[in-house]
This record gives structure tokens, sequence and C-alpha cells, in this order.
């Protein structure tokens, strides 16, 4: 009856877990050992399912004695388990017990439930890890490296088929892994509370679980997975599951010792080797690995602490020195494997794991001996203390080639359509997931390298090398000092350099390849196969890091890879020209029938596609990401440029200057018959990458750089310094213009463009110089003649672009340029409106549209808002205002019309600065224009609604702008002023201010629904408008928010608190905190009685779900002082309601538990009463006052509330 076994020892472990307190510690001991003795006698006979179960009962009662037991009784169990560990019986009680065990007290999502306070977890945990832990884990080392010893003395021996597999349901290795991933308590107050609270629940969860989610296992779920809790539930789970726990002090000799260290890579050779299972059970190899892992990735000032004969960098040299050295076997070994197999994924993806683990450890690690009167670096501790260090990071980028070349083979190889339809393609195949690892470590060391190079460069600055040279003998420390800083910098940059070339050169084969399989592939798809990849993301941003990677790469030494990626453009740009060639000699000949076929076609649009992925890769090489001012040429790049021998030979400025070349080929005439074969991939592709290139080198400021190329200079650099730049970028202007010509429907080259002109607006120096070229002037002539011959989705960000570049022009040239744009614009609108059939034809989806466009070209004049057009801007905007209303009046029933509308009044409050109107007058008379508008949209939206509560994108999306814009007028209208009171404007217009913004917030309340407002974007907008409200409008919010809409702000605060969103609470807890602060100072004696109440009800509300959310729930640690703040200030307000929360909560305490919160609540309030900064505030007056310096709260909030939850939070 297997079975009843099993339930029935399910019903001892619910029954002595309820009835613990009535059965006691002497009688859950007993019971323990018997059931313990049962299962070591009677093991052969259970089934493996009643056995776990067995040994998991026994784990539970252990735990739940733990405490109540004396430490002679926990050890002599302990002993009890490390000796059947030892003599290793199969199946072996000891290793499953303790892996139950383990789990147990480790407190996570494998954590029975034990209706116990978190006190009793951690005190558990606290004195489990710090007198037992440590001997269940020598106990298996100990099995473990007797199964090996076995394993190798047996290894010549050829199995005689009469062998028993094997099999151990837990083996050591299971106890091993667990406490390896152990993650241990710690005396820091705040690691305390983060473990009180249950992590930082805002932070992204180490397990790519949803901090919130419910992806809890149930509890007891006898399971074989090492799945762990996300943080905000788990007790006491580590908050960083992707690094080596931080083991203390004690566990130095034991995990430091060599023998140690080198077990588990031998294990893993040993259970390759053991196939047949002799000797190590199925799956050892794949937690041998895991441990590897973390082996690999010991870290923290414990472990390593300097003991009486070695020093820590002496310490941790020598087990950099053995990690190292096995790693390199495993490295050696992967790299013989055949990586297309899916049987080598384990250990390849392993050991990228490892190697990363190893590496990001070491540079987190300072040394601490002095070199030269400077701290030695970790990568000079490893060359001086390792002598294979450079050996192990030549296999690391070895491995990198490798997986290249190995995901360069798949490819070429009859196997990749079948990875194609399982991966989707190869860069999603374990190979290229593991490069990308590698990759991420590779970054840490060039960026370590660079770092270090620029303070070993400043420090040169001050003190002669010779100075540097002759101290270099004068460190402190031992043996591993004997290498500097410098020459150590020195030898891993030229180590760095050599290999970045291999991999450079790996990784642009691959792209090539993976161009020709794209095309192979799209074209042997039929139409309704074929996928639009315009529609997905970009390439830019898809491989945006492997780009960075290989532009890090790259900047190692530009010369050599700026000339490989030129010629590979150069050569590609000739076979096109080529390809291009034949075709127009057939089309004079006649024969264009016989060439234009298939295989042509395939060939043009391959060229095609590597042109496009080595441009991507020049303009990440050349240029940083950024818009702004300051984004300057990189000195490793503008250096080796000066040191070209003429500009001919300059592989930075010919690169560009192909680039540009490549540009013009691909935009040939559209008349042409060729044009059909164009790429507008490719140029949009050429247009990003200008967009990135040319802001930094075009009219470069030579002031900015100590040392500029004069190549640089002269290629692109401003007239004035005898540069060509101007003349360069007016053939762009020209090219822009070819593109629109050529690619008319294609949006996304279109928008390219446009992005570019907005990139030029940005940078001064740029911009200026091309409002005064004619070729501007024709441009703008252009498009303003022909933007309905261009998609409509592009017509904002035109005018926007537009009018950003005229505003760099003369004063005389901007009116008139802004005047032409006008004119597109009302053209759209008040000709539309004014128009007699309008009443008639308003309907008309062509009418619709022509207002829709535009109002999206007034959306993008406004967003070109600047100190110059300013006031042209708020003319405009008044001037549309009476077209506003009318178009709000009647589209009433349309959503269209009014969501673009308040898309405008959004983007109005968002760029133009209402104090640069001229007087009150114009203040008041934009504020009533917003009010207007508002109320109009309030009515169509009354119209529309009729009790819907959509929550589809566009909805909600409009939700969102109605909220930003409000917020945006809150902080636009309010500038650097801490309230209203102190408005540096009419007591008339901040009045007007006042009541716009209010009227906002009860027009969201009265267009929405409460489940609108709860979606996670809008809420986050929502909570920082009502807490820009509370903090700067408190007293407008009192005088005109009606009583309805004030219940509709306390639920969404009553739904912000404990809420899922990091910002959303932080927010919810500061306007709680200020309408508490106003409350208590200010009363609401002049507030209707309809509002008191709700005040008073809200009070009440927001106090029990605050007090029960910091005393119950997982909690964001870092959110505990803005709402303990909340608590604070609301319990000073509503003081006989914070008493009642405390009896509420004490009603089924027991009599102990009940005497020990009480004596905690006291010494808080006694705390709170003594607080300088509680007794300042009470002391405060003013209309406005601010809430309690929270930082002066920390410590007693702190003190309750960790305190207060080690008894009440129950698991």
């Amino acid at each position: 009856m297997p079975t009843a076994k099993f339930f029935a020892l399910r019903g001892i472990k619910e029954s002595l877990i309820n009835g613990y307190a009535v059965l006691g510690v002497n009688e859950a001991t007993s019971l323990r050992d018997e059931l313990y003795q049962l299962a070591v006698s009677t093991s052969r006979q259970l089934e493996s399912f009643v056995l776990d179960s067995l040994c998991w009962v026994v784990a539970v009662i252990t735990k739940r004695a733990w405490i109540d037991s004396s430490e002679e009784q926990r050890m002599a169990f302990i002993r009890t388990l490390c000796e059947d560990i030892t003599v290793h019986n199969t199946p072996c009680i000891g290793l499953i017990t303790s892996t139950y065990l383990i789990d147990e007290i480790a407190g996570g999502s494998k954590c029975s439930e034990f209706n116990l306070p978190w006190e009793f977890h951690y005190m558990c945990k606290a004195s489990f890890e710090k007198s037992h832990l440590m001997f269940l884990l020598e106990a298996a080392l100990k099995v473990m490296h007797q199964q090996l010893q076995r394993s190798l003395v047996q290894q010549g021996v050829s199995p005689n088929g009469s062998h028993t597999i094997a099999y151990e349901r837990r083996s050591a290795l299971h106890v091993a892994e667990r406490v390896l991933n152990w993650s241990f308590t710690s005396p820091d107050a705040n690691k305390l509370a983060d473990s009180s609270f249950g992590g930082s629940i805002g932070a992204p969860a180490a397990n790519g679980l949803d901090n919130n989610g419910h992806n809890r296992a149930r509890a007891g779920d006898l399971d074989d997975t090492d799945d762990y809790e996300a943080p905000g539930l788990a007790i006491l789970d580590s908050d960083l599951q992707s690094r080596t726990p931080i083991f203390p002090s004690e566990w130095q000799a034991l995990l430091l010792d060599n023998s140690v260290l080198k077990l588990f890579f031998s294990i893993y050779e040993a259970t390759v080797s053991d196939q047949m299972h002799v000797y190590f059970s199925p799956g050892s190899s794949h937690i041998a690995l895991q441990c590897m892992i973390q082996m690999s990735g010991l870290r923290g000032k414990a472990i390593f602490a300097a003991t009486a004969t070695k020093s820590t960098d002496s310490l941790r040299a020598e087990y950099a020195n053995t990690i190292m050295q096995n790693q390199l076997r495993v490295l050696r070994h992967v790299c013989t494997m055949d990586f297309t197999s899916e049987a080598s994924e384990d250990l390849v993806v392993a050991t990228t794991q490892m190697i990363r683990r190893f590496i990001e450890a070491q540079l987190d690690e300072q040394p601490v001996t002095m070199v030269a009167g400077e701290r030695l670096h970790p990568l000079a501790l490893l060359a001086a203390g390792v002598p294979e260090t450079f050996d192990y990071f030549g296999e690391v980028s070895k491995f990198i080639c490798l997986l290249l070349r190995a995901a360069s083979g798949i490819l070429k190889s009859d196997d990749h359509h079948d990875i194609d339809e399982e991966f989707g393609d190869v860069d999603n195949y374990f190979v290229m997931q593991a490069f990308d690892e590698l990759a991420n470590a590779w970054t840490s060391v060039i960026n370590e390298i660079r770092e270090w190079g620029y303070l070993a460069e400043a420090s040169l600055e001050g003190s002669s090398k010779a100075e540097i040279a002759a101290s270099a003998g004068a460190a402190t420390g031992d043996a591993v000092s004997q290498l500097d800083n410098h020459s150590v910098l020195k030898s891993f940059t030229q180590f760095l350099t050599s290999t970045a070339y291999m991999i450079r050169s790996e990784y642009i084969q691959l792209r090539m390849l993976v161009c020709e399989d794209s095309v192979k592939e799209s074209s042997s798809r039929n139409d309704a196969q074929s996928i639009d990849h315009g529609l997905l993301a970009k390439d830019y941003i898809v491989y945006e890091d492997q780009l960075q990677f290989f532009a890090l790469l790259a900047r190692l030494d530009i010369r050599t890879s700026m000339d490989r990626l030129y010629e590979s453009l150069c050569s590609r740009c000739s076979a096109l020209q080529s390809e291009f060639s034949r075709l127009e000699s057939a089309m004079s000949n006649g024969s264009y029938a016989d060439v234009n076929d298939e295989t042509t076609q395939r060939s043009i649009d391959i060229l095609h596609e590597q042109i496009h992925w080595i441009v991507l890769l020049m303009g990440y090489t050349l240029a940083d990401a950024g818009n702004s001012e300051r984004v300057l040429i990189p000195a490793s790049i503008s250096e080796p440029s000066a040191a070209s021998h003429d500009i001919e030979h300059d592989c930075v400025v010919q690169s560009i200057m192909h680039i540009l070349k490549t540009l013009q080929f691909e935009l040939m005439s559209p008349s042409s018959i060729l044009a059909a074969y164009g790429s507008p991939l490719l140029a949009e592709t050429l247009f990003w990458t200008l967009r990135r290139i040319v802001p930094v080198y075009f009219m470069v400021d030579v002031s900015d750089y100590r040392h500029m190329s004069p190549h640089i200079v002269s290629a692109f650099g401003r007239p004035t310094d005898g540069g060509n730049g101007l003349a360069l970028i007016e053939n762009i202007l020209e090219f822009i213009r070819r593109a629109f010509d050529l690619w008319t429907s294609e949006e996304d080259v279109l928008q390219m463009c446009v992005d570019m002109l907005l990139a030029f607006a940005q940078r001064s120096s740029i911009a200026r110089p091309i409002t005064q070229s004619i070729k501007f002037a024709s441009l703008m002539m252009y498009f303003t003649s022909n933007i309905a011959r261009f998609p409509v989705s592009i017509h904002g960000s035109m005018v926007e672009a537009l009018a950003s570049l005229c505003s760099h022009s003369s004063s005389e040239d901007h009116e008139r340029a802004f005047s032409e744009l006008k004119s597109l614009i009302l053209m759209n609108i008040a000709q539309v409106v004014q128009d007699p059939s309008f009443n008639q034809c308003r309907q008309d989806s062509q009418v619709i549209s022509r207002l829709l466009d535009g109002l999206d070209m007034l959306d993008g004049i406004v967003a070109s808002a600047n100190f110059t057009n300013m006031h042209m801007l708020f003319d405009l905007l008044f001037e549309v205002q009476p077209f506003f209303e009318q178009m709000l009046s009647i589209y009433s029933r349309d959503q269209e019309v009014p969501c673009k509308i308040i898309q405008i009044v959004e983007s109005a409050a968002r760029f133009c600065d209402i104090s640069s109107l001229p007087d009150n007058e114009h203040m008041a008379r934009f504020s009533l224009n917003v009010r207007t508008i508002l109320q109009k949209y309030q009515q169509s939206q009354d119209m529309i609604r009729s009790g819907q509560s959509d929550t589809d994108m566009d909805t909600l999306s409009r939700i969102t702008t109605l909220t930003l814009a409000i917020s945006h007028l809150v902080r636009n209208e309010m500038g650097f002023a801490p309230n209203e009171l102190e408005r540096s404007i009419s007591h008339e217009v901040s009045d007007s201010f006042g009541e716009t913004e209010v009227f906002g917030l009860y027009c969201i309340h009265t267009t929405t629904t409460d489940i609108q407002i709860t979606a996670p974007n809008v809420m986050r907008v929502y909570m920082q408008l009502l807490s820009e409200l509370v903090q700067f409008r408190l007293p407008s919010l009192i005088r005109w928010l009606p009583a309805n809409t004030w219940q509709a702000v306390v639920s969404m605060l009553l739904a912000g608190i404990d809420n899922n969103i990091h910002d959303v609470e932080q927010r919810t807890y500061e306007a709680i905190s200020k309408l508490g602060a106003y409350i208590k100072i200010a009363g609401v004696q002049g507030v209707s009685p309809e509002v008191q109440q709700i005040f008073q009800q809200g009070i009440q509300q927001f106090l029990s779900k605050l007090f029960s959310a910091l005393l119950f729930s997982p909690f964001d640690s870092q959110l505990v002082e803005p709402a303990g703040t909340a608590l604070v200030m609301l319990g000073l307000v509503d003081s006989e309601h914070m008493q009642n929360c405390f009896r509420n909560m004490l009603q089924d305490k027991s009599a102990a538990v009940a005497e020990r919160l009480t004596a905690v609540f006291a010494n808080f309030k006694h705390s709170l009463e003594s607080c300088e900064a509680v007794q300042l505030f009470l002391r405060s007056s003013g209309p406005i006052p601010e809430p309690i310096d929270s930082a002066a709260l920390r410590q007693p909030l702190f003190e309750f509330l960790v305190s207060a939850r080690a008894v009440v939070r129950v698991k």
C-alpha cells in the first residue's frame, strides 16, 4: 500500500506542525529519530516516493524542533546524518534527509508552511549555517572524493555487464550544490531589513520571475527542480542568484583548499567518462557543472581574509591559480567538441557561465598590495600570481572564436534548416547565447583596461616614467607584487589587441554568412510564409550588445579594424556596381530579359544585406550613441587618424567618405529602371549611420580636443578651419531630397531622414550653417510643396525638424520660415474648419484625414519649441484655439480628433515655457484656453463613454496622454517654486492655473474608470500627477475638487499602497504624507462636511492598509522609509485608529507574543515622542506644511518594523 504510506506520512507532518505545542520538543525529536531509523532499516523495501516523503517528514520535524532543541541535540542529529552520508549505503538516507533539511531551513520556495513567525525561520537559518551546514558539506565532499577515487581506480577496467547502475535519488552532489547556493544571513542592518521585508521588489528578479508573480512552488512539493522563489515572496532567499554567495571567513579553510576546488572539476570529468553510470548517478554531470560555476565565483573579503601565514592577495592569487588551471582543462576539452551537436550544449553554456562568473568576481575584488605608490590592479594580481594568466585569457578568446566559427559552420552545413525551424535562426542557437555570455565578460575586461589606462595616463602626467620605474621595487606585500600596474597594463593591452583581430574576423564572417542565408531562406519561402522584417525591431536595436562589443574590439586597433571594414565595404560595393553595370549593358543590347532572373536578384540582395551589416559595424565603431552637443570623437579613433601618413591613407576619413559614396550610388534616379533593384533597408541603414556620425565628426570644434586629427578637420571640419564639412552636409541634404523622391512610400527610410535632420538641429555648430545654405532653402521648399506626396505618419516629425533647424537662422529668415510652416498647418485646420461646406462634409474621411494631418503637424511644430520661437508658438496656439473648440464640439462622438487635440495640449505643456509669456494676461489666457479644451473634451467623452470601460491600447494611450498633459502643466507652471503660495506670479494667475489643473484631475476621473486608471502604464503617470498636485496644489485641490472626485482619489491612493510598481508605491506614500501633514497642521475646518468625512474615512483606510502591508506583506525594503513616514504621519492625524490597528493585530496572538509586540509598539511610540523631527513638525505652521523628515525616522521605523515583522509575519 505505497500510496497509503505516502498520505500517512503527509498526515504525520501536518499533525506535528499543528500539534507541536502539545507534543513538545522531546516527543517530536523522539518521533523524528524513530522515523529516521525506520527509513534506514527499510530503505530498500520502500518505494522511492515513499522513502522521499519519509525523509522529508524527518527534515520538517527537525526544523520545527530546531530552536527548542539544545545544541547537543542538534549536533547529535547532524553527526548521525554525516555518519550515514560517510558510510554511504544505497540509498543513502543521510543524503536524502540532508537535501530536504537544507531546503527547509534555507527558507525558499521549498520550505514548508509552518505558520510560524519570520523570526523562527531566521533563527533556524542563522543557527544552522553557523554551526552545522559546513559539516554536511564536509561529509558530502568525503563521499564525492571516495566515488572519484573508485572511478579513477577502475577506469582501465572494462565493465563485465553485470554492474548495477548507481542511481541515487539524492547524491552527495545534491548536498554540495545546495550548500554552494546557500544565501547566508548577515549582521548588517540593511541586509537584515532586506531579508525581513523580502528584498527589493522593485528590482528585477535574478531568476527571471516577476517579483510579485505567483510562480511559487506549493509548500512541501517533492520535486527535483532547483527553482528559487522571487525575492518579494521568499523569506531569506538571495537577492542575486546570478552570483556565488558570500561565504563567512569560517569557510575559508574548506572552500579554498586546493583539493576541494579541484574536486568538482575532476568529478565532472569522471561523470563524463562514467557513461554506464557505474559510480555516478544520471544527472551528476549537470549538478557538477553547477558546482563548478559556483566555485568559480568565490568572492568577498571574509573568505579571503588574511591568515597568520598568508595575505589576502596571496589567498586570492592561489585561488585564482587553481580555478584558472582547472578551467583551462575544461576549456581545452570544450574546444575539441562539436558545437553543432546539442549534446555539447550543457557543457558549453556552463563553461561560459563559469568563465564570466570568475572574471567578474576577480575584477570586483580590489587587492591590498601597493606597488609604486598605487594599489595593485586585479589583473596585475592575476598576472603576478598566476603564470597561466595569459594562457587562460588566450583560451577564452579562442573559445569565443570557436563559438562564432561554429555558428558559421552551422550555416554552411546541411543541418541549419533544422536549426532554423526549431530556433528561428542561428542567433537563437545556444552557441550564440554562449557567445553573448562571453562577450559580456570580455567587455568587462576591456572596459577595465580602458579605465585603467586613463588612470595610468593621468598618473604619468603627475610623475615621470623614470620616477615610476625607480619606485617599482618599493612594493608592499609579498610575492604577488612582482609586477607593477603599468607593465601589466601594457601587456594586457597588447594581448587584447592581438586577440581582438581574430574575434572581429570571425564575427564579420558570420554576419556575411547570415546575410547569404537570410536571403536564400526568404527567396525559398512563398509569399504566405515570408515575413516583413521591416515590421520587426531593427538590427541596430536587436543586435546592439553584439555591435557594441565589436566596436569595443575594433577601437583597440582602429587602423586594422577600419581597414578591414573599409576593404569589405569597397569590395562589395564594387561587386554591386558590377551587377548594376551588367544590367545596364543588358538593357542597352536588348538582352535584359536574359539577365533579369532570380539569380541576379539574389546576388544583389545578398550584397545589399552584407553592405548593410558592414555599415552598421562602421557606425558603432566610429561614433558613440547620443545627439547632445558633447558627443566627441573617441581618442582611440582621433589619435590613429592623426598618425596616418596622409588623408588618402586615413582609414577613418576614407570609411566615412565611402559611406557617403555608397549612399549616393544607392540613391539613383527614380526614373531609372534599375531603381527597382535598390534596397530601402540599406538606404535606411546608411542614413542611420550618418545620423550617428555626422553630429560627431562634421563641423567639429577643435577646441573640444587636446589633439585633433588634421585629416578629420580637413575632411569634415568648418570652413573657417579649412574643412570641407559644410559642402558634405549640403550633399547630405541633397541625398535626403533624393531619398524622398526615390522611396516616397517607404516610411522607415523617410523617417530616418527626418531623424537625421533633427539630430542636425541639436548641434548648433551644424544647424546654423545649414540654415544659411541655399540647399536647405531648396529642401524646405521641396518639403512644404510636396508634403502631400509623403506618408502622413512623418508629417509631424518633418515639421518639427524643419522648425527646429529654422530656429538657428537669422531672425528675419526664422520668421519667414515659421510663417511658411504655419500656413501649411492652417491650410489643413483653419481652411477646412472655415469652409462653408464643413458642417455637411465633416464626417467625410478625407476631411477628417486633413484635420488629423494638420493637428499632427501642429503637434510637431510645438515639439520644436525653444527660446527663439516660443512667442510665435504661443501666438499660433492662441490663433488655433477657436478651431480646437469648434472641432471638439463637432466631433463630440469621435475619438481621433479630440485625442489629437489633447496630444497637442500635452506637447504645449511639456515644451512651451509658460514663464516666457509677456504678462499675466497672456498666462491667464493660456490657462483658460487649456481649461476650455478640457471642458469640451470632457463633455465629448461623456457622450462617448456611456459606461464603457475599455482597456485596449488606444484607450489607455488616450488616458495616459491626458494625464501627462496635466502633469506637464503643473511642472511647467510651478517652475522651481516649492508650492503654489510661493509662486512668483499674481494670485489671480496662480488661481487660474490651479483651477485648470484641478479640473484636469476631475476630467481624468469623469472620462475614465478605476479599472482603466489602475492599468500599469496609466497608474504610473496618474500617481505622478497626483503626487505633484498634492505637493504643489493642495489648497487648490481642497478648494475646487468635488467630493465624488475626492472619493475616487482616495480609492486610487489605496490602490497605490502595496502596489506591484515601485514608483507608483513611492509616489503614493509621498502624496499620503503630504496630505496627512496638511490635515494635521492646516486642518480641514473650511472644507465641506462631505469632504471632511471622506478625509476621515480615507485616513483610517490608509492607516489600516499601510499597517497591514508594512507588518505582514512582502515589502520592498527601499520603500520602507517613505511608507513608514506616511504611517507615522497618519498616526499623528488619527492616533486612536492607529491604536485600534495595533489592538486588532494582537487579537489572535498568544500572551507571550502579545506582550512582546506591546513592548515593541510602546518603544516605537516613545521613540517618536522623543524624536526632534516629529516635535519640529508638530510645532510647524503655515498653509502648506512639510511632512516629517523621513531620514530622522529611519532608525526608529526600522527597529519597530523589523522587530514586529519577526513575530507577526508567518510561514
